[in-house]
């Protein structure tokens, strides 16, 4: 055989494999990205705006934000002031219902962090449904996440949890992004996320895969109902100076009717806000509530300085816990994950 003929060859063979590698090998992280049920092509094609570049700089309207949460919960009822003031719960009464909420301020001492019930691992199967990696159902009352041997974290404290993330019979685990002390789990683009970073900054906003890659906790819910200090209302059409349309970033949701049956009615509520500290960091206001719509759910966080918030799973998914006792007084149904507050002690 010439040298002319094995050099023909090689190149035959390469070329092979580069086809092979560029049209037939799947993307090696395929399996943590939601594609079947939750995005259409166009949203494939689309784009993910905003995410974390450019969002950490405070709003001037918004820059007394630590005052307008101090002033708000002079008004409530403090139940519990934990590690120097940096995580605070409250109750309060907001027309005919009332609203449990924990203040947690960003710091080194306070971790928060997505747990459920044996450390199973969320993900997605082959097509893009959400799934436990295993194959198998992880559902528990939060009540019995924080107080299984695996919600205990060496040198902390778990202080507060509430059910966050939405899920189903088929999807199991949590439908949103997911990551858990900086490694990457699941990437839903088109949910709404709260993503944590590690110097102290929380944001909520719609994140791809890459934007992932810079938060150390994040969690998927939604859709939005504050955004930029504007209230989601669906009684509204157009934006106006208070109000936005609901679902202002145009979430991905099967169920958006019966989103918007839950946020106008009563129903139990569940929703993370964020807002700003002097010197870059960022609160955290974790709350649930019952016999308040979404509008005066939304006002009040707004009223505590928040500038965005995330709703969260809610009706009989509601759920919040602290100290490791329930606190509403109803059955609790099993759910996927929960957002847990530690201190360090």
């Amino acid at each position: 055989m010439s040298l002319r003929t094995v050099h023909h060859i090689a190149l035959v063979v390469l070329a092979s494999l580069g086809a092979y590698f560029l049209f037939v090998r799947p993307p090696a992280d395929t399996t943590r990205v939601l594609s079947r049920w939750a995005a259409t092509a166009a949203m494939v094609a689309a784009p993910v705006p905003r995410g974390l570049v450019g969002r950490s700089e405070p709003q001037p309207a918004l820059t007394a934000a630590s005052e307008r949460l101090a002033a708000f919960n002079r008004e409530s009822a403090l139940q519990e002031q934990v590690a120097d003031g940096l995580v605070e719960f409250y109750r309060r009464g907001i027309g005919g219902g009332e609203l449990l909420y924990t203040v947690a301020r960003l710091d080194e001492r306070v971790h928060i962090e997505v747990i459920n019930a044996d450390g199973a691992i969320p993900g997605s199967d082959a097509s893009g449904d959400t799934i436990w990696l295993d194959g198998q159902r992880h559902l528990q009352p939060v009540v019995e996440m924080v107080n299984a041997p695996f919600a205990a974290r060496e040198g902390m404290e778990l202080l507060w949890a509430m059910a966050f993330g939405f899920h189903g019979a088929v999807r199991t685990s949590n439908e949103g992004s997911v990551v858990i002390n900086g490694v990457v789990h699941r990437v839903n683009p088109w949910r709404g996320a709260l993503c944590i970073t590690n110097d102290g900054r929380a944001l909520i906003d719609l994140f791809d895969a890459q934007e992932l890659q810079g938060c150390w906790q994040a969690v998927g819910g939604g859709p939005v109902i504050l955004w930029k200090g504007r209230i989601a209302n669906p009684a509204v059409s157009a934006a106006t100076d208070e109000f936005l349309p609901f679902n202002p970033l145009g979430e991905d949701f099967v169920q958006l009717d019966w989103r918007i049956t839950v946020y106008s009615g009563a129903y139990p509520k569940t929703a993370v806000c964020v807002g700003h500290l002097p010197g870059g960091r960022s609160f955290l206001v974790l709350a649930t509530s019952a016999g308040i719509t979404g509008v005066d759910l939304a006002r009040a966080l707004r009223d505590m300085g928040c500038h965005d918030a995330l709703g969260g799973d809610d009706d009989t998914s509601t759920q919040a816990v602290w100290r490791g006792q329930a606190l509403w007084p109803r059955p609790q149904r099993p759910v996927p994950d929960a957002i847990a507050v530690y201190v360090r002690r």
